[in-house]
């Protein structure tokens, strides 16, 4: 006579299958987040990599994104106070390219976010992806 209590066999068996389950809903989430996740296009990058460095008071970075001739004009002062100003905003999150169509040829315009506030920036490229120009304006917090 055969017992109607679950086997070890078969308790193994739906543990297994939980386990089995658990990942592939994991592997969905990765999937889709990868899928209709933001991914940064190369202009965000730079935008990123250069907000970091002023906030960091990195003058040999900040000099890295700037052509030849707007390279000589990036000193200590101007960086030092993009630090003083992006410094207390805090881990920056998320940049997102917010771009107008029909913008002027290789000027982009990004929205920051960071821990403690956000920022609007505007860079213009030359040919090389080298920053012309560079502007950011911290956005005032909503009341």
């Amino acid at each position: 006579m055969r017992s109607l209590t679950a086997t070890p066999q078969t308790a193994r068996a739906k543990q297994n299958q939980l386990v089995y389950v658990a990942i592939m809903v994991i592997l969905v989430a990765i999937i889709a987040r990868s899928l209709f996740g933001h991914h940064e296009n190369k202009y965000e990058k730079i935008a990123r990599d250069m907000t970091v460095a002023l906030q960091a008071n990195d003058l040999a970075t900040v000099k890295k994104f700037q052509n030849a001739e707007t390279a000589t004009e990036v000193n200590r002062a101007r960086v030092g106070h993009a630090a003083d100003v992006l410094g207390p905003l805090g881990k920056l999150q998320t940049v997102k390219e917010v771009t107008a169509q029909g913008a002027a040829p290789r000027v982009h315009d990004f929205d920051l976010r960071f821990k403690n506030g956000s920022v609007h920036e505007t860079m213009k490229l030359d040919p090389e992806d080298k920053i012309v120009r560079f502007n950011y304006n911290v956005v005032p917090a909503a009341k």
